[in-house]
This record gives structure tokens, sequence and C-alpha cells, in this order.
């Protein structure tokens, strides 16, 4: 039977989506991927994402998904008992969305503009200015993040795919020695979720 193929680039935002699937005892082919202009394998991305962007999902069907907020949700349908998203009635659902989006739509962005700021603003002092600014809002970000972090999960007692989130994302800048300094709890979460048995073996081929 055919699986679902996984796109995506080492340590990038698919790991989450790879974790989810793990987590919900979903197998899929993976295909590594460069989004870099440059890359030999920019093209083979671009073919199935004009965005060239991952993670890319493409479905047995041939169907194409791009965001990893609408693969967790196929994922979530096709193994509800994983509980990766509270199930409608429950008050956590509506935090959890709050916090799913804020994480795509605030913090995400701080990486697609501070990370090559050059292509958003030719001029290197400008350029420069992008990066500094887009790495400070981030850190203002995560505290936002940190003070909502219930423990010992980010919802409290129950697991989610934000804890996923979580994990992966508290690998990237400002890099962990700020994370432990300035989240403990978001720290904590991620540990917890990374030692999950279905994750442990996704976070350590992405992140060795």
């Amino acid at each position: 039977m055919k699986r679902p193929l996984l796109l995506g680039c080492k340590g990038c935002g698919n790991t989450i989506v790879e974790a989810a699937f793990a987590v919900a005892g979903i197998p899929i082919d993976y295909e590594e991927v460069d989004y870099s202009d440059d890359s030999p394998t920019r093209p083979r991305l671009l073919a199935v994402n004009p965005l060239g962007q991952v993670p890319t999902l493409v479905l047995p069907d041939g169907t194409l998904m791009t965001e990893s907020l609408a693969m967790l949700h196929y994922i979530d349908d096709a193994a509800p008992k994983a509980k990766l998203i509270p199930p409608k009635g429950d008050p956590l659902r509506a935090v959890f969305y709050r916090w799913a989006v804020f994480l795509i739509a605030a913090v995400y962005p701080t990486y697609t503009y501070g990370d090559d700021p050059k292509k958003w603003v030719p001029d290197e002092a400008a350029s420069k200015l992008l990066r500094e600014s887009t790495d400070k809002h981030r850190q203002a970000l995560w505290l936002q993040l940190e003070a909502e972090a219930k423990g010992p999960w980010f919802l409290g007692e129950r697991f989610s795919a934000l804890d996923l989130y979580v994990a992966v994302m508290t690998r990237w800048r400002p890099g962990i020695l700020w994370f432990v300094r300035n989240t403990p709890k978001c720290v904590d979460i991620a540990k917890r979720a990374t030692a999950l048995p279905a994750v442990a073996p996704v976070m350590a081929r992405n992140f060795g």
C-alpha cells in the first residue's frame, strides 16, 4: 500500500510532522531535499511545492499538502487516538489553536525573514538590522509562550502536538543556552517530548 511521502530537510520544520506521524503510528516515506536556491534538489521540491518550502506532504492519492498544522489535522483525522489535537467540545481545543497558530503565524516568520535577510533586504546594513530585529522579536514571543506553558506539557496534564513544536523549535535560534536561561518550562516540555519512544528516533535523526 502506498504511503504518504514527506519531503523535508534535516532539522527543519518537517521534523514536527515526522514526529507526529511517528506518535500516530502511521508509516511514511521520507525524502531529503535542500530548499536552498542553488541546491540540486530544489527543482524536485519546486515540482511539488512552488513555494519551495518544507515540509511538503504528498498523500497516497497524489494530493499535495503544505503547512504543518494542516498536516497535523490530516494525521489527527487518521489516528485520533494519538490525541495530537484536543477533540471537538474540549475546552483545550481553543487553547491549542491559539498557540499552534501563534507558533506558525508569529514565531515562524521570524525565521522566514531572519534566516536569509538579504533575500528580502539586499542592503547589507539593512539586512543586518532585519536579522537583529527578528531575533529580538522571537525572544519576546518565546517569553509569551513560557508564561502560558502549564507543565508537564504545554496544555497541562495532556500531551498535544504543541509539545512537538516546542521540542523542535527550541533547537533553533536563539539557541539552547538562551532557552535554558529564559524558558525553563519550555525546555522541560521539549525534553519530555523528545524522550517519548516514538519521537526519540525522529529527533536523533534530525538533530543527532
